[in-house]
């Protein structure tokens, strides 16, 4: 049985960013049982005609202190600043840079996204610009000349628009929103997300799903560097000081290193191309069914 875990999405919703946790969790707790997908809603097609007078958004500079609040409620650290020193125009280049990176495979686009969601949030990058989406693509691996052809051609911009019309379809009108499919069974839930509710939804429409405790700390942060300290308390079920401690035992045995961003901070491993396997290994392992 193919069960699915689908989020519409766009690389610029500080909420999608925000979920990042409890995605890392249904991917550590559940493997390859689950296949986690992205669909492009896009977000704001300009930010110099967007208002949303319930958020007090009328220009692109009020967004700031709504990223801030945010963060301080979803717990993954941003640098507000962009809205002030190089604000976007629309989101939806990166949307498309998203849908030229999955030609060359889906696990490289989700290190994409994951780059650009990073980059925009806590690097004060403005991936709105055809410049930035390129040199993003080649951080993460992608062919580059494949990618630049593929983001000036028709390609991209069509698999977006499909992205949207299947948005609209399914009837979503927040990101980040959760499908769950398995067969001809289907849950979808609007909104930030708890790993609770989701995997609640996951093993509704798949009862047969067995969960699985994370990998070892140190693995982890080398398979997914740079991780958030609230990405290392969802998965490891700690509470964020608990998980920031940890993780600096770890950085004062040379195992990680942490890199402020903003409000919080992010976390690399030391080892050159992630081999940890010098490093002892701590014991956070959760409890797979708690």
């Amino acid at each position: 049985m193919q069960v699915t875990l689908t989020e519409f999405t766009d690389p610029f919703c500080t909420w999608c960013w925000g979920v990042e946790p409890v995605l890392r969790r249904i991917e550590e707790t559940y493997g390859d049982q689950v296949a986690v997908e992205f669909v492009m809603g896009g977000l704001v097609a300009d930010f110099e005609s967007f208002r949303d007078p319930a958020n007090d958004v009328t220009e692109p500079a009020d967004v700031a202190p709504h990223w801030e609040e945010a963060s301080r409620r979803h717990g993954m650290p941003v640098d507000s600043a962009v809205w002030t020193t190089d604000p976007p125009r629309s989101s939806y280049p990166a949307c498309i840079a998203y849908e030229a990176a999955e030609f060359q495979g889906r696990d490289v686009a989700h290190r994409y996204l994951r780059r650009l969601r990073e980059a925009f949030a806590t690097e004060r990058r403005n991936i709105g610009k055809r410049e930035v989406l390129v040199s993003l693509a080649d951080e993460v691996g992608l062919d580059t000349e494949r990618f630049r052809a593929a983001l000036h051609g028709d390609r991209a911009r069509a698999a977006f628009e499909e992205d949207r019309t299947y948005t609209r379809e399914q009837g979503v009108t927040t990101f980040p929103t959760f499908r769950v499919e398995a067969d001809d069974q289907h849950r979808q839930v609007a909104g930030s997300q708890s790993f609770a509710r989701l995997a609640d939804a996951l093993e509704t429409v798949a009862p047969e799903l067995t969960r699985q405790s994370p990998r070892p700390l140190p693995e982890f942060v080398g398979t997914y560097g740079p991780v958030a300290t609230r990405e290392v308390a969802e998965v490891y079920d700690l509470d964020d000081d608990d998980a920031r401690q940890r993780l600096r035992s770890l950085a004062d045995s040379g195992a990680v290193r942490e890199s402020e961003r903003g409000t919080g901070s992010l976390w690399l491993a030391q080892t050159e191309s992630g081999d940890l396997s010098n490093i002892d290994p701590e014991i956070t392992d959760r409890d797979p069914e708690g």
